[in-house]
């Protein structure tokens, strides 16, 4: 009997009894906010960003009409990239949700926003 790896949502794998196979299923795609996080974290020298830079994704007139609906939207982010393994979340507990104070990148996440800087910048054409 085979059993083939497949990964986890932790992005850890699961292992097979045969050691030659091995399958890595794709990460799901990352909105536009969530790529906005991971390359803030990346450009900044400290190892940790505040929640509030992560404002400036958004509109002033934006902010200022919609503020819970902006606060919802960072922080389901910050938790998808917290269960995607991508970031760590700093905050206080109570005892229905996490408040999120700041946010670092893991070693995983430090890859994907180098990789989504190189996709970003152009190349240019050799002559």
């Amino acid at each position: 009997m085979v059993f083939l790896a497949a990964e986890s949502p932790s992005g850890r794998f699961y292992r097979s009894e045969n050691k030659n196979v091995n399958i890595k299923l794709p990460l799901m795609r990352l909105s536009k906010l969530q790529k906005f996080i991971l390359e803030r974290c990346r450009e900044n020298k400290n190892k940790s960003c505040l929640k509030t830079e992560f404002y400036d994704f958004y509109p002033q007139k934006e902010i200022k009409e919609n503020k819970i609906g902006v606060q919802v939207g960072i922080q389901k982010s910050i938790d998808n990239l917290v269960t995607k393994d991508f970031v760590i979340a700093y905050g206080h507990k109570t005892m229905k949700k996490w408040y999120v104070n700041k946010v670092r990148l893991t070693a995983q996440g430090r890859r994907k926003a180098k990789e989504l800087i190189k996709s970003k910048q152009g190349k240019l054409p050799i002559k």
